[in-house]
């Protein structure tokens, strides 16, 4: 393939982890770092890991299957804040099941059931084989189409609905037709899913009834955007919210009910941006209680608590531990998952001796 072809195409990669690689578990913890915290049920497992990625750049979305051992993966409080993407995936698993536990509840999905994830909240998924065709969505381009997106979190499409044999079908069909697939035939295909996937969610909460889902479109992602500009304000309130977008204090609180209310919804947020502040080396000379005091939270005793009960682990630990989270710096927009930052990731998998082939031709070359 020429380079005017190649370049014609959509970008690709494969990465290719064998169970004889050099801490081939490790390896596979670089890879899925942006997305999770990888671990194995067992040392047995964790020493003969073996895990298979392969990565189209749509543009837009990134459509990827990935086949690995048993698997637990974490997207925990912790690293929501250091990675501080939002991206959205739906996915299906094309043989075995999974479990995934939000927020205290557990739910089993069987094979094929189209479940969608969001990376800005915590979830933990446990597989006794990985097996799985994805796609990784930006926020920009699924929000404006969904009255409420608390409620894409976790939902899992009954795997004989004509809904989810439509869209599992078709993302299948798509797979197969990347390779020759142009940008803009490419571009064009993400809009066209992320209607599919916005009139998929929207019809189930309709069957659910659900009162949230049409709760003012649009105006609950337009509160938290909101909020999320404000968060230095310690004067932020209800009565600031309410006053801001003329709606009642009963009707606010409804809409924070999923997100554990309104203020643990701001609280979070405030100490997520203390988090990644804290691993920000260019911001070490800056004292804690600064940090702090930027995001809103004066009451620095009171939020120190809540820090170290929220991740686990002091503010002081977290500086204490700079620059060591990731092996690569993580790219907190829409273009968290582009292929272009994948490729960062081919220094860190040399020691590994990891297969890393970047188009369809077979040009492979060692991690």
């Amino acid at each position: 393939m020429s380079e005017n072809e190649r370049s014609s195409r959509l970008p690709f990669v494969h990465i290719d982890i064998a169970p004889d690689m050099p801490e081939p578990l490790e390896a596979a913890r670089k890879v899925v770092a942006q997305m999770f915290d990888l671990e194995a049920p067992s040392a047995e497992i964790a020493e003969r890991f073996e895990m298979k990625v392969s990565v189209y750049d749509l543009g837009a979305m990134q459509m990827s299957t990935c086949t690995s051992s048993a698997s637990i993966l974490t997207r925990s409080t912790a690293l929501v804040a250091l990675t501080h993407v939002e991206h959205f995936i739906a996915v299906f698993y094309r043989s075995g099941s999974f479990s995934v536990t939000l927020e205290d509840e557990r739910i089993d999905v069987p094979t094929g059931a189209l479940t969608f994830f969001d990376l800005s909240r915590p979830s933990t998924i446990v597989a006794d084989r990985v097996d799985n065709l994805g796609l990784t969505i930006p926020p920009d381009l699924l929000l404006p189409l969904v009255a409420n997106p608390s409620v894409i979190h976790g939902l899992a499409l009954r795997p004989e609905s004509e809904a989810n044999v439509a869209l599992t079908m078709h993302m299948e069909d798509l797979w197969l037709r990347l390779p020759d697939m142009t940008p803009q035939e490419a571009d064009a295909e993400c809009q066209s899913l992320a209607a599919m996937f916005a009139a998929v969610i929207g019809a189930h909460v309709n069957r659910r009834s659900m009162a949230r889902a049409h709760l003012r479109k649009n105006q609950f992602g337009a509160i938290c955007r909101w909020i999320d500009g404000n968060l230095g304000n310690a004067g932020l309130d209800p009565a600031t919210i309410t006053a801001k977008f003329c709606m009642t204090r009963p009707t606010l609180y409804r809409m924070f009910e999923q997100r554990g209310g309104l203020m643990k919804y701001i609280l979070e947020r405030r100490l997520e941006n203390v988090y990644r502040d804290l691993l920000d080396a260019t911001l070490r000379h800056e004292k804690i209680n600064a940090v702090m005091h930027r995001w809103g939270l004066r009451d620095h005793t009171s939020a120190g608590r809540a820090f170290r009960s929220y991740f686990g682990v002091t503010p002081r630990q977290v500086r204490a531990n700079t620059g060591s989270q990731l092996g690569w710096p993580p790219v907190a927009s829409t273009e968290a998952f582009r292929i272009k930052n994948m490729e960062r990731l081919g220094p860190l998998l040399e020691q590994h001796k990891v297969r890393i082939t970047q188009d369809k031709t077979g040009k492979t070359s060692p991690g």
